[in-house]
């Protein structure tokens, strides 16, 4: 298995368990703790998955937000502006014990979702 196909397995388990996560009642502060910690290593793996299939196609960037930019020339993102948002809020989540916070930043790990899927959908693409 290839480093990029071992990065994809590791970021589809992490979206299951993100969504398994933001499918329990939001009421409870664990849960909301849970669901944050698993946005955090979700968009973790995101990127760094992005950063694998840039190297592949010989695109040497550092730091997250290159990485993001230089995704949407790959067509594997389409809304950097929205991913910049995501990061912004997995740097607040070591800021969660602040109740406004955390509130921000649950509510990106749900809306996060959808973009992860877009993702694994068209990365699947560099894995054949």
């Amino acid at each position: 298995m290839t480093k990029i196909q071992s990065q994809y397995e590791d970021l589809n388990k992490a979206l299951g368990r993100l969504k398994e996560a933001v499918a329990l009642p939001a009421d409870s502060t664990i849960n909301q703790d849970a669901t944050i910690q698993r946005f955090e290593f979700t968009f973790e793996l995101a990127w760094k998955l992005i950063q694998s299939i840039e190297k592949e196609n010989s695109i040497n960037v550092y730091g997250v937000k290159t990485v993001i930019r230089e995704a949407t020339k790959l067509n594997l993102i389409d809304e950097p502006n929205k991913w910049f948002e995501f990061l912004e809020n997995r740097n607040l989540s070591v800021h969660t014990y602040e109740e406004e916070i955390a509130q921000r930043v649950y509510k990106s790990a749900k809306e996060f979702i959808p973009f992860a899927e877009k993702l694994i959908l068209k990365a699947k693409d560099y894995l054949d």
